[in-house]
């Protein structure tokens, strides 16, 4: 749920950004955000991609046993690609974000809160 979550933000964000500049491109790539949010509802905790997510250490324990998606530079700039490629659907911005999430080197680092 806390990608879900996370990609549901990214998607305001984009729509927001639509509404001010009118661009069909932009709503587009909300749309995608929205669909892979959709896509991350039905993933379980064993799946191979949250599996990945989670040992980059791009989940955060919350309050009641819930977990927020952190948003690092790295995942941030993943997400843009896949949205400024052109094309992209929920299913690539998934798997952008897990291949990305497979070449950091210290998740714990200086880039984790």
């Amino acid at each position: 749920m806390a990608l879900a979550e996370y990609l549901r933000r990214s998607a305001a964000a984009f729509s927001m950004s639509a509404d001010v500049t009118d661009a069909a491109r932009t709503a587009e790539a909300g749309m995608a955000l929205l669909d892979a949010a959709v896509i991350a509802e039905s993933l379980s905790s064993e799946d191979r991609g949250i599996r990945v997510l989670s040992e980059a250490g791009l989940f955060e324990s919350m309050p009641d046993g819930r977990a927020a998606f952190v948003e690092i530079p790295e995942i941030r700039a993943a997400v843009l690609r896949a949205l400024v490629s052109g094309g992209q659907d929920g299913a690539a911005i998934i798997a952008n974000l897990v291949a990305t999430a497979a070449t950091l080197d210290d998740p714990y680092g200086d880039r984790h809160p």
